[in-house]
């Protein structure tokens, strides 16, 4: 396995979403031992929990769309002529990136509001920001993911 900058970069995502889901059953394992073996809970273990998860759901729905890997009905698109199929699925990705980049300039505005709101969770007092931002993070990488999917699909269905 060959590693450069590249190949780091654009797999950024995948390796801090797995870095999360190390940190999620670390601290999942060790609260159960805390509670059943030691019989005390780590109070503060949902934090992170819930921090973590977020963090593996939003980078990791990047990770599938760069991937092409999310779910998708194709039935009707499956009937059309070739040549109208190519533009449909066109569209359609246009249409996803679109709607993507609206959905992570709501999330922008989210985690502007958190800073200037200064919220803080409620033990470790994690800042809010932090929590939104895989939002973010994750939809930088959904948007970034679907358009170069849909124009190598494009220019590979050309090929066809």
């Amino acid at each position: 396995m060959k590693f450069n900058i590249k190949s780091i970069l654009i797999n950024l995502d995948l390796f801090c979403a797995g870095l999360a889901l190390i940190v999620l059953v670390a601290v999942s394992f060790a609260t159960v031992v805390s509670r059943y073996i030691f019989d005390s809970p780590l109070m503060w273990s949902e934090e992170i929990q819930v921090l973590c998860f977020m963090w593996i759901s939003f980078l990791g729905a990047g990770v599938a769309f760069r991937y092409g890997s999310h779910v998708s009905i194709e039935v009707i698109v499956d009937l059309l002529p070739k040549a109208v199929r190519r533009y449909v699925e066109l569209f359609i990705g246009l249409f996803v990136t679109i709607l993507l980049i609206y959905v992570w300039y709501l999330s922008v505005v989210y985690v502007q509001q958190s800073i200037m709101l200064e919220k803080v969770t409620t033990i470790l007092e994690i800042p809010d920001w932090v929590l939104c931002s895989s939002l973010t993070l994750g939809l930088t990488s959904m948007v970034i993911g679907n358009f170069a999917v849909t124009v190598l699909n494009f220019k590979e269905f050309g090929k066809q």
